[in-house]
């Protein structure tokens, strides 16, 4: 007997990574019960549908980079009948790094009903795997591949002070390595390989040698990259601006409450010395 069908909507399905146990419960409800299946490719949805062999058999639908206007239109259609659709990428979240945005912006837009059923995702995963507090971290996905593009994304980096997060094919992993091994300031660095897989390698070291070590190990697979966060800026006394100290003099504050200003602006330097320097009036 049939299962019964889900309410009418658009269902963003995360998948494993690698390993198919982490196909949550409810994803394979999920599945199971929704009339239409939106895959980026049929490759993936055969896989999916030889796995669970939904009672439903599901109708599959494209939905892809190359053709995501036409795609969005019939699944807009199908929306609007009532129907139930299950968006899914090859592999981890839906719409991260992916055309899966268009759609839901479309959806939105259309009043209709969306559905996030979580699960699986490679940048969260490399994260947790890094050791970087994140607190607060930038997604970059794919750098540009080249030209200005990329260079003014690398540039964006090199001043991005909270981790970031990457994508990066086994093709140009390396000329990303290199390059962010020119960065003017080294930062610690996680590479993870082949995430949940059976072949999953982590490693963490210095922007200054990642291009070297990985140019003897093997690239190959999916690879996700944490850069980590941008070292605070150290100084000391002498490098606080002799403006900054007049100004902050002229405001005659008690000398404790005035080195605390100055340290909110100038995080590196001592209090101590901050409070030493303003209470020297010569």
């Amino acid at each position: 007997m049939a299962e019964e069908t889900l309410e009418p909507g658009l269902y963003l399905v995360a998948t494993p990574l690698g390993t198919l146990s982490d196909l949550s419960p409810r994803a394979r409800e999920v599945f199971s019960r929704a009339l239409f299946w939106a895959a980026e490719s049929s490759t993936s949805a055969g896989r999916w549908m030889q796995i669970l062999d939904p009672p439903n058999r599901p109708r599959v639908l494209s939905y892809r980079e190359a053709s995501r206007e036409k795609d969005a239109e019939k699944i807009l259609a199908k929306l609007r009948e009532g129907a139930s659709v299950a968006l899914f990428s090859d592999a981890g979240t839906p719409t991260i790094s992916d055309p899966g945005w268009h759609l839901v912006d479309l959806v939105r837009q259309a009043e209709l009903p969306v559905w996030s059923i979580p699960g699986p995702c490679a940048a969260i995963t490399a994260l947790t795997l890094a050791g970087f507090p994140t607190r607060r971290f930038v997604f970059e996905g794919f750098l540009p591949a080249s030209g200005k593009l990329r260079r003014e994304a690398l540039e964006r980096l090199q001043k991005e002070e909270a981790p970031v997060v990457l994508y990066e094919s086994p093709h140009r992993l390396l000329d990303t390595l290199e390059d962010l091994g020119k960065f003017p300031e080294p930062r610690p660095l996680y590479i993870g390989r082949e995430l949940t897989k059976k072949f999953e390698e982590s490693w963490r070291g210095d922007t200054t040698l990642a291009a070297e070590v990985w140019r003897d190990k093997r690239i190959q697979g999916e690879f996700t990259l944490v850069l980590g966060p941008k070292a605070p800026q150290e100084s000391s006394n002498g490098e606080v601006p002799q403006e900054s100290l007049d100004l902050i003099r002229s405001l005659n504050l008690p000398t404790k409450t005035a080195s605390a200003v100055l340290k909110h602006f100038f995080p590196g330097a001592s209090k101590k010395e901050l409070y030493a320097l303003l209470s020297d009036r010569s």
